[in-house]
């Protein structure tokens, strides 16, 4: 695992930025949960505040550092497993002020583990920081997830497997070859095809919105903002392909870009998202317009 790669796809995410938000403020819950797709992501998170609360580089290392894992043909966390942990867990710390604990792929405890380790969650030890993990939130039980602090996060990777998306960065890509097309009548065509590509976006983006479970917090299982961004990077992304492989029109790419980012901050201000992509769209045309062919 490439830890510090999987920690920089979350650290603008506002779930992980609330959490930090609450280990600075001195108000981090003892008992958290972490729910992401990419469990690469939820272990290089739980690494992060591994180090920030032991103090420690190398965490995993540390007496203080407490960890359990599904084992066994059947990949599960057994009771024997939890009740291991727990009858350590009230003990005081040996090295650090604080004790830290990952349960990892929570949702691979066996019930009776699960329900071995309710007590503890609901009335954890001050001394110590519980963070557990999963894939699979749907796996764990009502009564497990009740007690924790929940922090959900995004890998990416659902938008970046997303074949619709990929057909409308390819019909964009196209769109911005048409640009440099000589002749008004190509240019006003240029113009009915920005518009198309806006209300393929629309309803692409209706069907993302629909097919997650999202809300405006970082509580579901895609914030908007988080969407909105990853959306964002790949049309700039895609920008940046287009112009690399078109030396001739590399002039004008820093500041098409420089207007994307703008509008990227306009969206982080909650300013409508399709108002500027929309806006975007024009500027560039409005930009290749100007450019002496």
């Amino acid at each position: 695992m490439n830890s510090q790669k999987d920690f920089l796809k979350v650290e603008n995410q506002p779930g992980f930025t609330s959490l930090l938000e609450s280990y600075e403020s001195g108000s981090l819950a003892n008992s958290n949960l972490l729910v992401c797709k990419d469990m690469e992501i939820c272990n290089a998170v739980a690494s992060f505040f591994a180090t920030q609360i032991l103090q420690c580089e190398h965490p995993e290392t540390c007496v203080d550092f407490l960890q359990v894992r599904p084992t066994g043909a059947m990949m599960q966390i057994s009771v024997d497993q939890i009740r291991e942990l727990c009858s350590t867990i009230y003990l005081s710390p040996k090295v650090c002020e604080r004790k830290f604990v990952v349960i990892h792929d929570a949702g691979r405890m066996h019930n009776a583990a699960a329900n071995a380790f309710l007590k503890t969650l609901e009335e954890p030890p001050d001394d110590t920081i519980i963070f557990l993990t999963t894939s699979r939130v749907h796996a764990i039980l009502p009564t497990i997830i009740g007690r924790c602090s929940v922090t959900r996060l995004s890998s990416g990777s659902e938008l970046l497997e997303n074949k619709e998306m990929q057909i409308w960065l390819a019909n964009y890509s196209a769109w911005l070859s048409s640009l440099f097309d000589a002749g008004c009548e190509k240019k006003t065509n240029a113009i009915m095809q920005m518009y198309l590509l806006l209300a393929q976006l629309e309803a692409l983006l209706a069907s993302i919105l629909e097919g997650s479970d999202v809300d405006d917090s970082s509580n579901g299982q895609w914030n908007k903002r988080e969407i909105y961004g990853l959306l964002l990077s790949q049309i700039e992304n895609e920008t940046a392909k287009f112009f690399r492989n078109d030396l001739e029109h590399i002039k004008i790419f820093p500041k098409i870009i420089s207007n994307l980012e703008t509008k990227a901050y306009l969206v982080t201000l909650n300013v409508n998202f399709l108002s500027c992509i929309e806006s975007f769209l024009i500027e560039i045309f409005q930009i290749v317009v100007k450019f002496p062919h």
